[in-house]
């Protein structure tokens, strides 16, 4: 009895097998026409439609920020319009990190303008005249200007290793050579010194 049990479901199987496949095979005859009667889209119209996409999601994003502004700030405007919540803080210029002096160590007595300049440490400015186009450099010590003398413009680099850099170098007994540089300039200043 299993035996013809089993033989008539493989009978069944064989005879319904090739009707079901006959009407998948059906579905497939108009597939040369599939893209019949479709719609193309213009590269404008994409953007378009994927500009509306982002402005949704723009829009979402400026209605958290608010929501944060409002927690920080109370929901409420400031007395003073530049701190409305709306407004974009300005950058304070006090909080830039401001550019580093250029200090060098002068471990002899120079004599400029017929003064003696004593021996320290010293902030040094290079400056270009406008009227005349001649260099400067002013020696400062804290907030004083010490000495002023005049600088030859190069293009020597002189070896050194960043863009802004002072520094001393032995001309010979009675002079030192101050090399200046900047990313406007560069320059010497040959200077006398006293030993004393």
């Amino acid at each position: 009895m299993k035996k013809v049990f089993n033989l008539l479901i493989v009978f069944l199987f064989c005879i319904i097998a090739p009707a079901c496949l006959a009407d998948d095979f059906d579905d497939f005859a108009g597939i040369d026409n599939a893209w019949d009667g479709q719609k193309t889209i213009t590269n404008k119209e994409f953007e378009q439609v994927m500009d509306a996409l982002q402005a949704k999601t723009k829009q979402k994003e400026a209605k958290q920020k608010k929501k944060r502004a409002k927690k920080i700030s109370g929901g409420g405007t400031s007395l003073h319009d530049e701190l409305n919540p709306d407004k974009v803080i300005p950058e304070l210029e006090s909080v830039k990190p401001v550019a580093e002096d250029l200090l060098v160590n002068i471990p002899v007595n120079l004599i400029i303008d017929g003064k003696l300049l004593e021996k320290g440490y010293y902030n040094v400015l290079g400056e270009r005249d406008k009227e005349n186009n001649k260099i400067y450099l002013s020696l400062y010590q804290a907030h004083y200007l010490k000495a002023k003398l005049e600088a030859t413009e190069t293009e020597d680099d002189y070896g050194e290793e960043e863009v802004n850099f002072v520094n001393i170098k032995t001309y010979n007994d009675s002079f030192i050579k101050l090399i200046f540089g900047s990313i406007d300039f560069n320059a010497y200043a040959y200077v006398p010194y006293n030993n004393d």
